[in-house]
């Protein structure tokens, strides 16, 4: 009896253990280059022509450029865009035109901070952001680890 007890302490103790195993650290460098190679497959596949790539890994063409100064990183700028996880067919994240947001640029993920000083008051841009530029491994409500963001923005106002 008492060594069923020892055994089955024993058997807990182990699962313990087990189920507190630590979680490996991101490795954005690793992750950018499964991105890149994701991104290039389906740029191909879809036949998506004239996108610039950035070494950073960000594919990006500018629709409209614009007129006037571009916004600085210390800027509030006004948006209205959609978003979704690269070659999904629904929105994760849309903005309407009626409805623009302000956002403080420097606040943002770094795929739409490298981005976004690429265009003026009234540009729009299509980013196609690598996941270590945009929610890295961070599980959101409609956004998995790792996911590749496919946004197009429209800069209405710099604050």
């Amino acid at each position: 009896m008492l060594k069923n007890k020892i055994f089955l302490g024993l058997l807990l103790l182990c699962g313990l253990f087990a189920a507190c195993e630590k979680k490996k650290d991101y490795d954005s460098d690793t992750q950018l280059e499964i991105d890149k190679a994701i991104i290039e497959k389906y740029v191909v596949d879809s036949a998506i022509k004239d996108l610039t790539i950035l070494p950073s890994g960000l594919r990006y063409r500018i629709l409209a450029a614009g007129e006037g100064a571009a916004p600085k990183s210390s800027d509030s700028i006004q948006v209205y865009y959609s978003g979704r996880i690269l070659a999904a067919k629904t929105q994760f994240d849309n903005v309407p035109v009626e409805r623009p947001v302000t956002l403080k640029l420097d606040a943002l993920m770094q795929g739409w901070q490298i981005a976004l000083p690429l265009i003026a008051k009234g540009g729009q841009i299509r980013m196609i952001i690598p996941s270590p530029l945009a929610y890295k491994d961070f599980q959101g409500s409609s956004i998995p680890p790792n996911s590749i963001l496919d946004y197009t923005v429209t800069l209405v106002n710099i604050k």
